[in-house]
């Protein structure tokens, strides 16, 4: 899930970088021909090679129904369009893009990552960041659509999907990247949210050598006890016609009366809890008195409250260790598996990789003791809960951000992985500064929105918003993480922005602190970059 923006000075940089009609034609001419002479190995085949001017509309090839967005991509820059099949054993392989920019005077390379079950190509993100001026990268994770079906009794697929995708991708495109240009690559990135931003951490701890910065947002780590969660929340709220389950709509009212308690706590009443770990909600206020219903009052029964006290209770395995952190409160808004729809990406997880059984459900067959088994399965480490030596010895760097209104992803999850590290490698916040930074958003979902300041130049945001191009891209996740390779400048804060995702108008802007300070009101005009700070 995907992207990032362009500030003033870049928009400069590129006008004075537009080519000679005499360079683009060779430019044209060598990308044309790459279907010829890039020829990297015996497992990589090349699918299509093409010159993209700026403003083609491009039929995104893999338009799996289960790939959510968009069917077509516009091109923001002048470009070479290189597709690769690339073969990763004897029973899987990946498909992939590599899009180079004409514009490519900072030789920066970077790999995007995947979101859900990984089968879907970032193109929107692709269109963006070529713009910004990056080689870039993007894969389907080992197999095609937003599905685990291919993984069904295929180890090779479940290999890719953990972490052998994301590596072939970054060699392969490497390789694509310096035979088209004919020049090293100078830094290398990734970028990813979700899946992608597990993909980001896997790197991280086991090939940090590929990459000198990496973006991790909302990272899927602790996979499997995620899986089983989802499967744990679902079963706790139960089917249409449960004396405890709650409607979409009794959820929604809940949120409510969860800000209606909590949204003050920070000094300010705009629709965000900027501490969610300060908020202790009383469910109980929503529960109906003698004679009420919720058609005629609009409140819950006990039963009701009961199933959302469980759901805010942190969830726990047989051995009493916990597995997953409890969900922050005033998260659970308009999320479709609080509404009662099957948890699709957990239980077609388990379904296919885990017991390659297609009749397998969480309705009837979830147990606390599946849970244990699957994390001592723990296929081909896609947990991805490990420290950071290899990275720090690396002297590659690491930016993490998790948005506290998510949904999907438990924030704390993040939060609690963040502290294992500092534990388990005995290093303090100020010294694991030198490469690895936190940065939690408050009021942003998963990934993008939220009624917060959410919009934070990552990936999957871009397309949210009409005429992001004229957004600076200073202060944001990518070029703070540019900095803070390339000229030594480490970020202390991250520029978020509250957009109307309608008009494209900016209502707000805030700069998010680096955990473990929060943002803190300090007076006055709460939309005002200036009335918050770090404490």
């Amino acid at each position: 899930m995907k992207a990032t923006l362009l500030s003033t000075s870049l928009l400069f940089s590129l006008a004075a970088a537009v080519p000679s009609n005499n360079s683009n034609n060779k430019f044209q001419r060598r990308c044309n021909r790459l279907a010829q002479t890039f020829n990297p190995d015996s497992k990589t085949q090349v699918l299509l090679s093409q010159y993209v001017p700026a403003g083609t509309i491009l039929t995104n090839p893999d338009n799996h129904p289960t790939c959510q967005g968009r069917p077509t991509t516009t091109a923001l820059a002048d470009m070479c369009r290189l597709r690769l099949k690339v073969k990763t054993s004897n029973t899987s392989g990946l498909e992939m893009e590599v899009w180079m920019p004409v514009n490519w005077q900072k030789k920066r390379y970077l790999v995007l990552g995947n979101g859900g079950l990984g089968g879907c190509l970032a193109y929107a993100d692709m269109a963006f960041t070529t713009w910004l001026g990056f080689a870039t990268v993007t894969h389907n994770n080992g197999h095609l659509g937003d599905t685990a079906e291919p993984m069904m009794n295929n180890p090779g697929v479940i290999e890719d999907f953990a972490y052998r995708a994301v590596k072939t991708a970054t060699n392969s495109g490497k390789k694509a990247v310096k035979h088209f240009y004919q020049k090293s690559i100078k830094n290398s990135y990734f970028m990813g949210c979700s899946t992608g931003g597990r993909q980001g951490l896997k790197a991280a701890q086991d090939f940090p050598e590929a990459f000198d910065g990496i973006i991790s947002g909302a990272p899927a780590i602790n996979y499997n006890n995620i899986m089983a969660a989802s499967g744990h929340y679902k079963k706790i709220n139960g089917n249409p016609g449960d004396p405890g389950y709650l409607s979409l709509a009794q959820w929604t009212a809940m949120q409510a009366e969860i800000l209606s308690q909590c949204d003050g706590l920070d000094g300010v009443v705009d629709g965000v809890i900027e501490e969610p770990r300060t908020c202790y909600p009383r469910f109980e206020a929503l529960m109906c008195a003698t004679g009420q219903t919720w058609a005629s009052h609009g409140c819950l029964t006990g039963r009701q409250v009961s199933t959302v006290r469980k759901l805010f209770e942190p969830f726990y395995g047989n051995d009493g260790n916990l597995l997953m952190a409890r969900f922050d409160p005033g998260a659970l808004q308009n999320n479709d598996v609080w509404g009662g729809t099957p948890p699709d990406i957990g239980n077609e997880f388990w379904k296919y990789a885990v017991y390659s059984d297609p009749n397998w459900d969480f309705e009837t067959q979830f147990s606390l003791e599946m849970v244990a088994h699957v994390n001592n399965l723990d296929l081909y480490g896609i947990s991805t809960w490990k420290e950071l030596t290899k990275l720090k010895q690396s002297g590659h760097k690491l930016l993490v951000y998790h948005g506290l209104m998510d949904s999907v992803i438990n924030s704390e999850n993040t939060l609690n992985y963040y502290e294992y590290v500092s534990r388990t490698m005995g290093l303090t916040s100020g010294e694991l500064d030198s490469f690895f930074r936190y940065f939690p958003i408050p009021g942003m979902g998963h990934c993008f929105g939220g009624p917060g300041n959410w919009f934070i130049g990552a990936t999957s945001q871009n397309t949210r918003v009409p005429g992001v191009t004229n957004i600076s891209a200073e202060g944001g996740v990518l070029m703070s993480m540019v900095k803070w390779v390339e000229d030594g400048v480490a970020p202390d804060r991250i520029v978020g922005r509250n957009m109307n995702t309608q008009t494209g108008a900016q209502n707000a802007i805030k700069e998010h602190c680096k955990w473990p300070l929060r943002n803190s009101y300090l007076g006055g005009d709460p939309t005002a970059k200036a009335s918050w700070g770090c404490h």
